[in-house]
């Protein structure tokens, strides 16, 4: 009956690691999505700028997640960096370069997660 008990107690941090793994990969996933949605924004500066803004907000939990996997992390940073040149470009107004930092991004963003994302369709032309 002991040896049953200790079983039961050894899996509950093993289940706990698993399910706070998910929420990592939600994180991700978030991110990659606003930030594709700041690249096809590319014509709107302010749209631009609030999607890239909610991106950053998923990167800190991705990041926490990713401490043991040096490849995704780089790629989460350069994310950030792109995300962070989007934003700055949009607040001049140069709508295009945001998206563009945005769809660098999204790119970054989906090499750390290693997802399979459809490239989003091209923004439309004013």
């Amino acid at each position: 009956m002991k040896i049953q008990s200790i079983g039961k107690l050894m899996a509950i941090p093993a289940l706990l690691l698993a399910s706070a793994r998910i929420p990592a990969e939600e994180h991700t996933e978030e991110a990659i999505r606003h930030a594709g949605q700041a690249a096809r924004a590319s014509g709107d500066s302010a749209s631009v700028k609030e999607h890239a803004t909610e991106a950053l907000r998923h990167l800190d939990a991705a990041k926490a997640a990713n401490r043991g996997n040096p490849e995704a992390l780089q790629h989460l940073r350069q994310g950030e960096a792109n995300l962070n040149e989007a934003i700055s470009h949009a607040r001049r107004y140069n709508s295009q370069s945001a998206g563009e930092e945005a769809g660098d991004a999204r790119h970054h963003l989906e090499q750390a997660g290693g997802g399979q994302h459809p490239a989003p369709p091209p923004a439309p032309r004013p």
